[in-house]
């Protein structure tokens, strides 16, 4: 990327571009998007790789998507934790886009997530990839990272821990491992000093909002020779899934979403799916709810257990859902924070057997429970909310009990929330880590004994039947898509009983 042309470019991009004074209805700038040249193998977090693929692959080709990778430079604002604007820097970072090839599939909006800091993962595009392809969206993965600190606040907050051993799949260095022909030019702002968060150094990258503002008005600018080439974009979700969530809670809490918008006064983004995240868990203000609520966009939570017992045991009142503001907040049994199906290319996490727990019978089962199914129930209910009007619906929360989650005695699973025919006709019990202490970011089931699934369904064949019932419950009540019922197969098997 030293060619005449960027530099050309990006020279201008600095003395005429950047972000002017600070001013409700602003028009950020728009950055400079360039190719990146190919390196004899697949970017990282590739859908495309079929050598020791991660679950980010899909048959992109078979479905008539293409997958591109470009730089995006320009100059970004950084931003504190409490919302200042301290000054105006650049910055050179990655965006990868999958859209379909033939125009007259594309279904007009553009799906966007940041990569979250461990392995690149896009944990978003994990979750609905099926669902995306299937309806024609265009997805774009975007890198928020930095060079490594002498202490990284993205493993610890504490400052006397020391990890052992230091993981391997953070930040820039990471990255570079991976393909440093790639990767070697990237570079965000960081310092430690002057930014903090909840009294320790920030772990979010200060110039995170102002990116993703404007990879926001790039996609929905329809530039000619810009990444949505060939393409109509008439909508732009984020979709930020685990601790990246942190950062669009803060654009919108600070008042981002209205102070940043098209030159036309329409909003940047159209919509906002943050999921997995307790937001002020890795410091700051603990809030459920921004300040500054879009009057034109929903704001859509989706807890997994672990969220959800966080914050029971913290006592955080979860909000009313509301249709003005839109605002739709799910908790969903039978769902884990973390599956081995959601990791990332060469992302690795501590099994049983790494924390010495892998003949605790409360830790010995991982579940690979299909929470995309969900998900993607939930990502087309807000995507008919934004182009037909039509609400999403409101789901109960997980009764609460004491410093806790109420258990139903005989299952043992949470009682409330959306329950998948995983949980409405059970052959497991879904713990949190909070509960079982298994010391793993994932969390674990106890499978039900072959005694117990026949007292309480006689035979695989009930038990089959029952769970076909629950599914067409979820239909009708919209967190499972008519086209994905299909694939959802019963958790137990005739061998269970």
């Amino acid at each position: 990327m030293t060619g005449r042309g960027f530099s050309a470019a990006f020279l201008a991009f600095l003395l005429f571009g950047g972000w002017g004074a600070v001013a409700w209805g602003e028009v950020p700038a728009m950055p400079t998007i360039m190719p990146v040249p190919p390196s004899g193998q697949p970017p990282l977090s590739s859908a495309l790789r079929t050598t020791n693929p991660g679950t980010e692959y899909a048959d992109l080709k078979g479905s008539g998507y293409v997958e591109d990778e470009y730089y995006m430079s320009g100059v970004a604002p950084a931003i504190t934790a409490q919302g200042a604007i301290l000054f105006q820097l650049p910055y050179i970072t990655r965006i990868l886009v999958r859209r379909p090839k033939d125009p007259r599939k594309f279904n007009g909006t553009v799906v966007m997530e940041p990569f979250t800091w461990i392995g690149e993962r896009g944990a978003g595009w994990i979750l609905t990839k099926d669902y995306l392809i299937r309806q024609g969206y265009a997805w774009v993965g975007y890198t928020l990272n930095i060079n490594k600190p002498a202490q990284d606040p993205k493993t610890t907050t504490d400052p006397d821990w020391r990890p052992d051993p230091e993981p391997q799949d953070l930040n820039f260095d990471f990255m570079r491992r991976f393909d440093y022909a790639r990767y070697a030019p990237l570079g965000t702002y960081y310092d430690p000093v002057r930014f903090q968060r909840g009294g320790h150094a920030d772990p979010f990258v200060p110039q995170s909002q102002g990116i993703g503002a404007q990879l926001a008005l790039a996609l929905k600018s329809n530039l000619p020779d810009g990444p949505m080439r060939g393409l109509e974009v008439s909508r732009v979700y984020v979709d930020s899934w685990a601790v990246t969530a942190q950062v669009w809670m803060d654009y919108l809490d600070q008042g981002r979403h209205q102070q940043w918008r098209m030159p036309d006064g329409r909003p940047l983004i159209d919509a906002y799916m943050t999921g997995k995240m307790s937001f002020g868990e890795v410091g700051g203000d603990v809030i459920r709810v921004p300040r500054h609520m879009p009057d034109d966009a929903p704001f859509v939570v989706v807890y997994s257990e672990s969220e959800a017992m966080h914050d029971a045991v913290e006592q955080i009142a979860v909000p009313a859902d509301s249709d003005r503001p839109r605002l739709r907040y799910y908790e969903v049994a039978g769902v884990s924070h973390l599956r081995l199906a959601d990791l990332g290319t060469e992302e690795v996490e501590d099994l049983p057997a790494d924390v010495g727990k892998e003949t605790d019978p409360r830790c010995r089962h991982l579940y690979d429970e299909p929470a995309q199914m969900v998900v993607s129930a939930l990502l087309d209910a807000m995507d008919r909310w934004v182009r037909d009007g039509k609400p999403m619906p409101k789901a109960p929360r997980f009764k609460r009990e004491g410093r806790g989650i109420a258990r139903d005695p005989e299952a043992g699973n949470m009682i409330g929330g959306v329950r998948p025919a995983w949980i409405e006709v059970p052959a497991a019990a879904y713990l949190t880590d909070q509960e079982t202490g298994c010391g793993m970011v994932y969390d674990t089931k106890v499978p039900y004994t072959r005694d117990k699934l026949r007292s309480l369904y006689g035979d695989f064949a009930t038990y089959a039947r029952r769970f076909e019932a629950a599914k067409s419950r979820s239909v009708s009540q919209g967190y499972l898509l008519p086209a994905d019922a299909g694939r959802l197969a019963p958790i137990a098997k005739p061998d269970d009983f």
